[in-house]
């Protein structure tokens, strides 16, 4: 799906949404959990709006994530210019909502504290914050905030989520938890189950509240040793794109970088309950998987999901970040028509595989 009406006509609206913390380091606490809103101006006042909200996964930011400054990679743009009104979620660690004890290098988790040595730290250091930041359930704390807030500003009863990477547990234990306030969800970079279901015995868990991903380590090992083929990026450029602006968004991050370009930095959590909400998900559900993306791994959370109206799509030459790449025009296009009409060129379940020129087939054998 291109992008044809002028990114102009598309009102933005930042928020900082007033939610009391359930998060240990700041437990009770008023804090502000940032909430951007994209709807063309035409709509904004409109009756019954069609509602998304988009969240983020493990490192990047949601206006990195979804809203990229960049040619026509804004997947909120996309959604916004086919009438949605769209919002997206920073979660607590990830900017600009709190970020609490991170600022402190010394709360860096001890396994990548030879990132900051010698130039931000001087040797290795014991956390001043010794557990870890955040949790499967404070994240789903702030969902309920932000829903709630949502519902009463535009007068809806329910809203749908689209979710990537770690978002797609976010979301999905969301969906589980409160079935009556989703209406539908997408899913893409599914995550793998976690290690465990049932919340840890001790919270919060002893660890370090901050972990780190170089630049190396993210446009390489995760990214670009999975481009298999020219085609598959339509601009190598919006790599660099995106790491522009993750520094952008985190000014601390940017300066602590040994190689002046920066590192990112993300909460360290406390996962669980994926494979058991995945059992309880009710909404319809349309989940896709880029073929070069721990497709053996990942596809297991496909299998677990019980959605009485589920479709996966496998998206052939695509990685874990098919929102930058060629892909793209093929995740903006299902989604819309998935929010829209819960299908997907007139299937409304199944097992289906796209090929780069866009086109939709059956899935012979899942796991090829």
């Amino acid at each position: 799906m291109r992008q044809n009406t002028p990114t102009d006509l598309i009102l933005t609206t930042d928020r900082f949404v007033t939610h009391l913390s359930t998060v240990p380091a700041n437990l009770g606490h008023p804090v502000g959990l940032f909430v951007r809103e994209k709807v063309l101006a035409s709509h904004q006042n409109k009756a019954q709006p069609k509602v998304v909200l988009m969240v983020h996964g493990g490192f990047a930011p949601s206006l990195v994530a979804y809203d990229l400054a960049y040619k026509d990679y804004s997947f909120m743009n996309a959604l916004a210019l086919q009438g949605f009104d769209v919002f997206v979620l920073s979660h607590t660690g990830y900017p600009p909502s709190p970020r609490p004890m991170m600022d402190d290098p010394n709360n860096v988790a001890k396994e990548h504290q030879s990132e900051l040595i010698p130039h931000i730290l001087s040797d290795y250091s014991n956390p001043r914050y010794p557990h870890k930041l955040v949790s499967s359930g404070t994240e789903w704390d702030e969902l309920e905030t932000v829903v709630n807030f949502i519902c009463d500003l535009r007068k809806v009863d329910k809203i749908s989520f689209v979710g990537w990477s770690t978002g797609t547990p976010r979301a999905g234990g969301y969906a589980a938890l409160h079935p009556e306030r989703v209406d539908k969800l997408v899913m893409f970079g599914i995550a793998p189950f976690f290690d465990i279901e049932d919340p840890p015995t001790q919270f919060p868990e002893d660890g370090a509240p901050t972990i780190l991903q170089t630049r190396d380590f993210l446009l390489n090992n995760r990214w670009r040793d999975h481009v298999h083929g020219e085609h598959q990026l339509e601009d190598p450029e919006v790599c660099n794109a995106v790491w522009n602006e993750l520094m952008a968004a985190d000014p601390i991050g940017a300066s602590w970088g040994r190689d002046g370009r920066g590192i990112m930095r993300a909460p360290n959590r406390m996962n669980y309950g994926w494979k058991t909400n995945l059992k309880k998900i009710k909404a319809p559900t349309l989940m896709l998987l880029g073929e070069f993306d721990d497709y053996e791994k990942r596809i297991e959370a496909w299998n677990a999901l019980e959605s009485p109206q589920k479709m996966f799509i496998k998206v052939r030459h695509s990685s874990h970040f098919m929102q930058f790449e060629s892909a793209r025009h093929f995740l903006y296009k299902s989604t819309v028509n998935w929010l829209e009409q819960g299908t997907v060129e007139n299937h409304v379940k199944g097992e289906f595989e796209v090929s780069p020129e866009g086109e939709l087939s059956e899935l012979q054998k899942l796991g090829n």
